[in-house]
């Protein structure tokens, strides 16, 4: 038993240097007398890792193979679809047709061939159009290969359009691959059945080898062996004791370090989780909007007793919207760059001035359309720092085009560049209506579109200034905004002279 000493520091302390052991008390030596006790935990500790990762690894990769034959099938619905137009396009107008003699097949054939699971075809009211499952020859032949069904693996889906001659779209089908065929049962279980084995030959090799030197180990690896098995378990609090041999003791700390930073870990993970999920219910939210928009024009336009004016002003709206989804994806994916740390950039001294210049002169026009005066105010010396020129172009065509978007006819926007020892400073100033004070915290989020800007407030997507946080950030600088309702609002931009990013 530890003395009272070594029980009153059990908690986890900071990293000390080792103490120099006697002869006896080195954990070399303690291995040669009981080498299999030692080879036993170590299969024990690779079982439990194995188990703990590998049924999680071998799903995501059937889950990436059901999407990758639903895309598959949805090429293959596609090309289908196209010969069809040519030589039957009824098959593609009449539902009964294009259900059983255009569907069916492609999703027979995706069944046996392409998803190995079963395809099913849903129309856009949500029916079912088509349903298939290998046949009893296929599932016989993936069987012989050690493949099962495997309800775990996520459904994947994809949304193909069904094009008309004339490339209008006849129909939009919802393409679902599930219970796809797998080796993932089959190989689980062979991995177990081989750690079991080998585990069963270290126990025979310990029992013969290392039992005498056994009991000066088993206290303190009991220890570390339990709260290894506890923070398995999900208690992230547990923390291994100290012990009375070196090696062990500085074994265990290294084990509470270990355990501290998967901690940290594990909180920032969850973290992550939860802005995830508000990201994917945001789009999901901001994409609702056009794409039903589109549907209403989509449906309108096949009325035959609309005129051809009235068409066309569909057509225009529809354009309009096909736009905004453009403007949006190219922000969401900008975004996704941005946090998966691969978003490109061209670090380059240079002159601020000049962007400015571009982008002023950019806006010229659509400052001008929409009545309002545009100007820059720069030193008359060059402003040199170390930037990359196409993000900060980004940046300011963001700020510019919002207060170009929120000012109203006769107002005003001005872009200032300060130089001063610390750094550039940046400022896009305009006229509009401002910004409410209970909003300004809020206005650099995702989505978030402020409720005291009129019209404009339905044509952007909410991720302009996120994005233009993100740009400074990346330079090292600090972006902030302050606004006065009906006055106006200030986007104020501190950059650095020499950002240290690569």
């Amino acid at each position: 038993m530890p003395s009272a000493k070594t029980e009153a520091v059990d908690k986890p302390t900071i990293w000390r240097r080792p103490r120099r052991p006697g002869f006896l008390q080195q954990l070399n030596v303690r291995i040669v007398m009981a080498i299999s006790s030692v080879a036993l935990v170590g299969l024990l500790v690779s079982g439990l890792a194995l188990n703990q990762i590998l049924p999680g690894y071998f799903l995501e990769q059937a889950g990436s193979r059901a999407d990758t034959a639903a895309i598959a099938t949805a090429l293959l619905l596609q090309k289908t679809a196209g010969e069809a137009a040519v030589s039957q396009p009824q098959l593609l107008t009449i539902r009964e047709l294009r259900e059983t003699q255009l569907l069916q097949p492609v999703a027979d054939t995706a069944a046996i061939s392409l998803a190995q699971g079963t395809v099913e075809f849903f129309n856009t009211d949500g029916s079912l159009a088509a349903r298939a499952e290998p046949d009893d020859a296929a599932a016989a032949a993936m069987r012989k290969q050690g493949l099962r069904p495997d309800p775990d693996v996520p459904p994947a889906r994809v949304i193909q359009p069904i094009l008309m001659p004339d490339g209008s779209p006849s129909v939009v089908v919802t393409i679902k691959i599930s219970n796809p065929y797998t080796s993932r049962t089959t190989t689980l279980e062979r991995v177990r059945g081989t750690l079991l084995f080998t585990g069963l030959i270290a126990l025979l090799a310990s029992l013969v080898v290392g039992v005498p030197a056994a009991s000066r180990l088993t206290t303190p690896l009991a220890r570390l062996r339990r709260a290894s098995g506890r923070l398995a378990h999900g208690q992230l609090d547990e923390r291994a004791p100290r012990s009375e041999i070196v090696e062990i003791d500085d074994l265990a700390q290294q084990f509470n370090l270990m355990a501290d930073r998967l901690q940290d870990s594990l909180r920032l993970l969850e973290a992550d989780r939860d802005r995830l999920r508000e990201f994917v219910a945001d789009v999901s939210h901001e994409l609702r909007t056009p794409i039903a928009a589109l549907r209403t024009f989509i449906e309108l336009q096949r009325d035959d007793k609309i005129d051809e004016p009235m068409r066309r002003e569909f057509q225009d709206r529809s354009s309009e919207q096909i736009s905004r989804l453009e403007w949006m994806s190219t922000n969401l994916l900008d975004l996704s760059r941005i946090d998966a740390g691969i978003f490109p950039l061209d670090m380059r001294h240079g002159d601020l001035r000049d962007p400015i210049r571009s982008v002023v002169e950019a806006h010229a026009e659509l400052a001008e359309q929409r009545g309002v005066s545009l100007g820059s105010r720069v030193p008359a010396s060059p402003v040199m720092a170390r930037f990359d020129r196409e993000r900060i172009v980004q940046l300011l065509t963001n700020l510019v085009g919002n207060g170009l978007k929120f000012t109203p006819r006769g107002g005003d926007v001005l872009v200032d560049l300060t130089d001063t020892p610390e750094g550039a400073i940046l400022q896009v100033r305009d006229s509009g209506p401002g910004i409410p004070p209970a909003e300004l915290p809020q206005v650099f989020e995702r989505f978030f579109r402020g409720t005291n800007v009129g019209e404009a407030r339905a044509s952007g997507s909410g991720l302009g200034l996120a994005i233009a946080r993100s740009i400074v950030e990346m330079h090292d600088g600090q972006i902030e905004v302050a606004s006065t309702a009906g006055e106006g609002a200030t986007f104020t931009v501190h950059l650095p002279h020499d950002a240290q990013r690569q």
